[in-house]
């Protein structure tokens, strides 16, 4: 069972790049939302993105050193960092989410 959280981290780590790589193919939403919004939605993109790399490292990392006798420090610090780290996404997650509805109620007022 060693072999998955090295397999999960890189996983996280692909679809981080992923998503930082491909943040800017929101700037086609330019049309529907103001330019302002569409900049900030690319922003936190590649912001989630880059967080979700340093997710995949950080638990990457405590799970390595779990192994070894006289790191709970580091172990501890890395758990914790995996925390914040999720805390973060989700918030900038949120965001997103709140972003969408605003272009979306944004184009149901235009229709009508």
């Amino acid at each position: 069972m060693d072999y998955l959280p090295p397999i999960f981290s890189l996983l996280v780590a692909a679809a981080g790049w992923f998503y930082m790589l491909h943040a800017s193919r929101a700037s086609s939403l330019k049309g529907f939302e103001t330019d302002r919004d569409n900049q900030l939605r690319i922003r936190l993109r590649r912001i989630g993105g880059a967080m979700m790399i340093g997710l995949a490292v950080s638990f990457y990392v405590g799970f390595v050193y779990s192994n070894r006798p006289g790191n709970a420090i580091l172990v501890l610090i890395c758990m914790g960092l995996v925390l914040l780290l999720l805390m973060t996404i989700l918030a900038l997650a949120y965001v997103d989410i709140r972003l969408t509805r605003k272009m979306r109620e944004a184009f149901k007022r235009k229709k009508s």
